[in-house]
């Protein structure tokens, strides 16, 4: 997976004394996962009912990045390496639980 712009980061300022114009303002993107080194990276496109993952492995390494969306709201990145396990605590008002990413047998993807 190589960076995505996902949206952008926008200033909104508010009318000043009297004035009824309000001002929004683009300040950067919204990115993705960073596309660092993308050489070996295995893509992830992963989802099952209201959980949706995408991101990439390194076979090499064992990093992950993760791009997980929820009953459609964006948690966020999530880094992390398979061989320690990456864990993600879930308490939205929708869902609740936890997700693990972990190496099978210690050394299977």
């Amino acid at each position: 997976m190589t960076e995505t712009n996902v949206g952008a980061i926008v200033a909104l300022k508010s009318p000043e004394g009297g004035e009824n114009i309000w001002e929004a303002k683009q300040v950067s993107l919204g990115r993705s996962l960073p596309p660092g080194d993308v050489q070996g990276r295995k893509p992830i496109d992963w989802s099952f009912g209201p959980v949706k993952v995408d991101g990439y492995v390194d076979p090499d390494s064992f990093r992950i990045g993760l791009l997980i969306v929820i009953t459609g709201i964006n948690i966020g990145n999530i880094y992390g390496n398979l061989k320690d396990g990456v864990s993600l605590k879930i308490d939205l008002y929708t869902t609740e639980g936890e997700m693990k990413f972990f190496l099978k047998n210690d050394n299977e993807l």
